[in-house]
């Protein structure tokens, strides 16, 4: 007797990760469009976003290094990406991403999604951001 056997070779099954769940996409027109001063309650439309997954897309403030990032400045538009001054604490998110990821400079727009803390920080005196993301990955 003749034994026949098929073999099911299922195509991207061997422990790919499932895609993250959807992310609102966060408004960087929203969270620049008050004049910040040092300690002020920050608007509802803001501090809203506090401990939220979210989307953010816009363009990467590298610091002094291009390579091998793993924490970033993701501003809104070109013009503060990487000439002049430092942005205003309200117009950048510091990002940092999930442990061990790094990735390279781009000029192109980045989208990236992670957990985003809403909160003025200080290193002594001098307040070093408003906006904070953590466990971050790059999306697109």
């Amino acid at each position: 007797m003749k034994r026949v056997v098929f073999v099911l070779v299922l195509a991207g099954c061997g422990g790919s990760k499932p895609p993250p769940a959807p992310a609102p996409e966060l408004p960087f027109l929203e969270l620049g469009a008050f004049e910040h001063k040092e300690k002020m309650a920050l608007p509802e439309n803001v501090t809203k976003w506090n401990g939220k997954v979210v989307r953010a897309t816009g363009y990467i403030n590298p610091g002094l290094q291009v390579r091998d990032l793993s924490k970033f400045f993701l501003v809104k538009d070109r013009s503060a990406c990487c000439f002049g001054k430092r942005p205003q604490l309200n117009h950048y998110i510091d990002v940092v991403l999930k442990g061990g990821a790094t990735m390279d400079y781009t000029t192109d727009a980045v989208s990236v999604r992670g957990t985003l803390v809403v909160e003025e920080r200080f290193d002594g005196d001098w307040p070093t951001g408003l906006y904070w993301m953590t466990d971050a990955e790059v999306v697109k």
